[in-house]
C-alpha cells in the first residue's frame, strides 16, 4: 500500500444542468442522470443543494432586505453552539455540527431573496444517504464529500472544505513513515477530503450555478480506503486548538478567570462538591482525600482551572474492554509513565463527567465509550503542568467502558497509546494503576 495520498494524475469535471434543487429532490438521481460515474470517483456535493434538498431553509414572507438580515441573525444565534470572536455583526462561532466557521454556515447566496439556507443537520449521514442511493441506483461504488466555502486563519481569500465525508478516508496520517531524507514523520496529517473539496470548487465556481462535481484518479484500483469516521478526523478537539478563541474573547476568558479567586464559583465547582461529597466514608483514606478536596474546593473557587497556581480538579478514565479483559493506557509525555485517560476541566464543561468523557474521547478517539458516574477513587499527586508551573492535580477518576474489540486512534497529546491485558501491564505503569483496575473490576462484578 503506498504510503502517501499522491496519485499520479487526477481528472475533475463539473455536472452540468443540476438545476434548480428543491426540498424532497433525489439528488442520487440528478447526478446519476446527468453524468457516468464509476468505482472510486469522488462525488462532491456542495451543501447548498443538499439543505435545499433536505428542507433546511427558511422561507420568509417578505424579501425586505432588513427582514431577512434580522432572520438570518436569529438564525446564527439558533445554530450556534459556542461565539469564537466577533467583530461588529461578524461572528465566528462553534456550529452544532462541530465546525468553527463565519455565522454558523447561515447563507443568504445561491437562493431566492426571500429564502434562507442552513446547515445539513448531520452532513456525514447526509453524504451516506447520497453515497448508498448512488450505489444503489446504478452499482457503482463512490465515495461523496459535502462542501460548504470558509475562511481560514492568515490567510486571505475563501475555499471550499469538506463537511460531509463518506466512503473515503478524510484525512491521511502518514505519521512514522519517512520521507525522501530519512526524516520520520510525527505530526503531518493531510485533509484530503479538504483538498478535494476546493479542487473541486476549481470547475464548479461560485456563480455558475454548478453544485456537483467529481473528481477521478484517486483510486487507480477503484477501490477508495475508507476508515468509517466520516468528517469527524478534520475537526480539531478542544485540546488541540491553540486558538479557541478570538484575541479578545481570550482576554475576557482570562480576565474572568483572575476574578475566580474572589468571585462566585462556576456551575463545574458545584458539580465537584456534590461528586466529591457523595464518595464512600467507610475507608479511613478515602476519607481524608475526600476531606482534602473539599477544603480545597471550599477555599478555592477556582479550583477548577489550570489557571489556580496552588492546584486545580482535573478529570480522568480508565477505559476498560472486558469483553477482552483489556485496559487502555496513554504513554504521558510528561511524565514518562502509563496513565488512564484524563486531563484539565474546561469551559465548556458543566460536570465533572463530563471533563473526563471529553477527554477520553479526544485522546482515544472511540466516540462509543460509556461511564459509571461514580469516581472510582480520588488521586492527588504533584506536577508540572503544562504551563510550566509545580502545581498539584486533584483528579477525579471515572470507569468508561469500550465497544468490544474498540480499536483506540492516537492523538496528538501523548507519546503511544494501547490496548494492555488487565493482568499484564507493561514496564513503566504508574504505581497506582493496578489498584485502579481492581477497584473497576470489583465494580463490573469480575474481581
Amino acid at each position: 500500500m503506498n504510503p502517501d495520498h499522491a496519485v499520479p494524475r487526477l481528472e475533475i469535471f463539473a455536472v452540468y444542468g443540476i438545476g434548480e434543487v428543491r426540498p424532497g429532490d433525489d439528488l442520487a438521481a440528478l447526478i446519476c442522470d446527468r453524468t457516468e460515474l464509476l468505482d472510486g470517483d469522488v462525488v462532491v456535493v456542495t451543501s447548498k443543494i443538499v439543505s435545499k434538498a433536505e428542507g433546511r431553509v427558511i422561507v420568509l414572507d417578505s424579501d425586505d432586505p432588513d427582514v431577512r438580515e434580522a432572520a438570518r441573525q436569529q438564525a446564527i444565534d439558533d445554530e450556534t453552539v459556542r461565539v469564537v470572536a466577533s467583530r461588529g455583526r461578524m461572528r465566528i462561532v462553534e456550529t452544532r455540527q462541530g465546525y468553527v466557521m463565519a455565522a454558523a454556515g447561515v447563507d443568504a447566496s445561491n437562493v431566492a431573496r426571500s429564502e434562507i439556507a442552513l446547515l445539513p443537520v448531520n452532513p456525514d449521514a447526509s453524504a451516506e444517504l447520497v453515497r448508498e442511493a448512488i450505489l444503489e441506483r446504478i452499482g457503482v461504488h463512490v465515495a461523496v464529500v459535502v462542501t460548504d466555502t470558509m475562511g481560514r486563519p492568515w490567510r486571505g481569500g475563501l475555499t471550499d472544505v469538506a463537511i460531509g465525508v463518506s466512503g473515503m478516508t478524510a484525512v491521511h496520517d502518514p505519521r512514522g513513515e519517512f520521507d525522501a531524507y530519512g526524516n520520520r514523520l510525527g505530526v503531518t496529517r493531510v485533509a484530503v477530503a479538504d483538498e478535494l473539496a476546493a479542487a473541486a470548487d476549481l470547475v464548479k465556481g461560485k456563480l455558475g450555478g454548478v453544485p456537483v462535481a467529481v473528481v477521478r484518479g484517486m483510486a487507480p484500483d477503484g477501490k477508495l480506503a475508507d476508515d468509517g469516521r466520516g468528517s469527524q478526523t478534520l475537526k480539531r478537539g478542544v485540546g488541540h486548538d491553540l486558538f479557541r478563541l478570538g484575541t479578545a474573547e481570550a482576554f475576557e476568558l482570562g480576565r474572568a478567570d483572575a476574578r475566580a479567586g474572589v468571585g462566585d464559583a462556576p456551575p463545574l465547582h458545584a458539580d465537584a462538591v456534590d461528586v466529591v461529597s457523595a464518595m464512600p466514608e467507610d475507608d479511613p483514606q478515602v476519607r481524608a482525600v475526600r476531606e482534602a478536596y473539599l477544603g480545597f474546593l471550599s477555599a478555592r473557587p477556582d479550583a477548577m482551572w489550570r489557571s489556580c497556581a496552588p492546584g486545580h480538579l482535573t478529570a480522568s478514565a480508565l477505559v476498560l474492554d472486558p469483553s477482552r479483559r483489556a485496559v487502555l493506557l496513554t504513554l504521558h509525555p510528561r511524565v514518562g509513565m502509563w496513565l488512564q485517560l484524563g486531563g484539565h476541566c474546561e469551559e465548556s464543561d458543566r460536570t465533572l463527567l463530563d471533563a473526563a468523557a471529553r477527554e477520553a474521547r479526544e485522546e482515544c478517539g472511540i466516540g462509543a465509550l460509556s461511564f459509571d458516574p461514580t469516581p472510582l477513587a480520588l488521586d492527588v499527586h504533584p506536577i508540572t503542568c503544562s504551563l510550566g508551573v509545580p502545581t498539584r492535580h486533584f483528579d477525579v477518576q471515572f470507569l468508561a467502558l469500550a465497544p468490544a474489540g474498540a480499536e483506540a486512534i492516537p492523538s496528538g497529546e501523548s507519546i503511544d497509546l494501547r490496548w494492555f491485558s488487565w493482568d499484564d501491564l507493561p514496564p513503566g505503569t504508574a504505581p497506582e494503576i493496578p489498584a485502579l483496575i481492581e477497584s473497576a473490576r470489583r465494580r463490573l462484578g469480575d474481581g
